[in-house]
């Protein structure tokens, strides 16, 4: 009596699509909950102004790593292949998850050190990095990364 052969992929409970809309949320969410925490926190962790050397270091340190990763996202945004019309979204999604992941992450990333920038500080100028993260995060969402040409 021989088995039958078994595939080698799991059987997943959600499909690649569902799971693609559950990570990106929950990295959104992330940071929207962070930002939330370091404004409800308010002036009892912030360091005081005397104790920071200068923060133009922080500031353009701030920018620089911002500009470099977001770049960084955009280009490997870009470099994700479009979905041909024979493919399912789920195969697309089996096939491309892993690098959508990478380009959410190099959004994240600036957004969560201009969020812990504001934690220390509180100075309102560190948020343009989390703002311009969450544009870029809606820009990415999964459904966009679908366009079929």
């Amino acid at each position: 009596m021989t088995l039958p052969e078994r595939s080698h992929q799991t059987p997943s409970p959600l499909s690649a699509s569902a799971s693609a809309r559950m990570i990106h949320a929950a990295l959104l969410f992330g940071i929207v909950l962070f930002w939330g925490i370091a404004w409800y926190t308010g002036d009892t962790i912030a360091i005081p102004v005397a104790a920071l050397p200068d923060r133009k270091v922080l500031y353009i340190s701030l920018f620089l790593v911002s500009a470099t990763l977001f770049g960084a996202a955009a280009f490997t945004a870009g470099r994700l292949p479009t979905r041909p019309l024979a493919l399912t979204a789920d195969e697309w999604w089996r096939r491309n998850l892993g690098r959508a992941v990478v380009v959410w992450t190099l959004v994240e990333t600036p957004a969560i050190l201009g969020t812990i920038a504001y934690l220390l500080t509180k100075d309102f100028r560190s948020l343009l990095a989390p703002f311009i993260g969450l544009l870029l995060f809606v820009n990415y969402r999964p459904s966009r990364f679908l366009i079929e040409r």
